[in-house]
């Protein structure tokens, strides 16, 4: 059995290969995926938990606790997902769908002859489904971007892990390039502040006190384990925050000035962590709990703003929309404000296809001539 392609480097090392310019490409935007409706939420979780990138508890322990987990959570999911208003199902392949017909329509312009099709780690499409439709046509080569802006190997180390056992199932040879993270991308940044800076400027128009006002970014946990192994997410969220607050210290620096500065944190927008499941440690701190220390501390203005979440989705639509308004509320939070994530964001996928342009494509000559240095899947 092909090992799964979970490490960092490993992936990293597929980034140094460029793929030829001149040969039809497929492009795969990989994501955790959804439920399509209530009698898929169960087959979807088993799914979830039997991942040991998501559960990591040895075997054969970690079927059994995830089965345990999947007959607790069952009913309590089917609710959450009937809530969101998405008929009993997730709206995220919709999304996916429509920000891979985005990303195609842009390469295209560019020049590139590329077919996109989203992939998901935990139903379908699933990676071996995408990869056949793109091999059916006519693609040569395939271009693998994760829906995660931050590297972990639960997320896009998992998927992309599934990917390279497709193709080697499918297509044994095949040049795979994979960006392994896009932590930093310049539209991704934009985007972010874009949906924070309206709300701080018309929080400071309306003369709140900064002490009263805060901006929390959350983020997927992940378990602590994880950072021990050298996965970078922690520090690559953290990196996120950092550029985030440089993009918005240069727009509202000059306008708000003090204010800006005496918001909780000081000018540096802080970050908790969403969406744990399961007996194990995870990255913290959490969000519900630190969205309740900030209420104690007297904030009575919450802007929670998405990181890593590239559409929405049951953890936007429900975690934050319903379960957090609703216990921020009641810990004394007068306006809680969730800006919508990345979805169908022009300035982020201009800057994404850009990116995918310049980094994963080689003059033809010198994709050529790479025989004996390609890593292939």
């Amino acid at each position: 059995m092909v090992p799964r392609l979970t490490r960092h480097e490993d992936l990293q090392r597929l980034a140094r290969h460029p793929l030829d310019p001149s040969l039809p490409t497929g492009l795969v935007f990989a994501g955790l995926g959804g439920p399509d409706g209530p009698d898929s939420v169960a087959p979807f979780l088993h799914n979830l938990f039997r991942d040991p990138a998501v559960l990591p508890i040895p075997a054969p322990f970690n079927r059994m606790v995830g089965w345990l987990i999947v007959r607790r959570r069952l009913e309590a999911v089917k609710q959450r997902y009937r809530e969101i208003g998405h008929g009993g199902g997730s709206p995220q392949l919709e999304w996916a769908q429509r920000q891979c017909e985005a990303l195609e329509e842009r390469l295209r312009a560019r020049g590139r002859s590329l077919r996109a099709t989203p992939i998901m780690s935990y139903w379908h499409p699933f990676p071996g489904e995408g990869l056949a439709e793109l091999l059916e046509g006519g693609a040569r080569q395939i271009l693998a971007v994760p829906a995660y802006p931050q590297f972990a190997s639960a997320t896009t180390g998992s998927v992309m892990g599934d990917l390279q056992r497709a193709v080697t199932r499918l297509a044994p040879g095949l040049a795979v390039y994979v960006l392994p993270e896009w932590h930093l991308l310049p539209g991704y940044v934009r985007a972010l502040a874009d949906r924070a800076e309206p709300v701080l400027r018309r929080w400071h128009a309306e003369g709140r006190d900064p002490a009263e006002c805060a901006l929390l970014g959350t983020a997927h946990s992940l378990p602590e384990r994880f950072l021990k192994r050298g996965d970078p997410y922690l520090s690559q969220t953290r990196a996120t925050m950092a550029a985030l607050n440089g993009e918005l210290a240069s727009r509202l620096g000059a306008d708000l000035g003090d204010w800006w500065k005496r918001l909780p944190g000081g000018s540096r927008p802080l970050l908790a962590f969403q969406s744990k499941v399961g007996p194990v440690r995870w990255i913290g701190p959490e969000l519900t709990a630190e969205a309740e220390r900030l209420a104690a501390s007297g904030c009575r203005r919450l802007c929670v703003l998405p990181l890593s979440f590239t559409c929405e989705h049951i953890e936007t639509l429900h975690e934050l929309d319903i379960e957090l308004r609703e216990e921020t509320a009641r810990a004394g939070v007068a306006e809680f404000v969730r800006p919508p994530a990345l979805n169908l964001d022009a300035g982020w996928l201009d800057s994404l296809a850009e990116h995918l342009d310049v980094t994963a494509f080689a003059p033809a000559a010198v994709a050529a001539g790479r025989d004996k240095e390609t890593d292939h899947a």
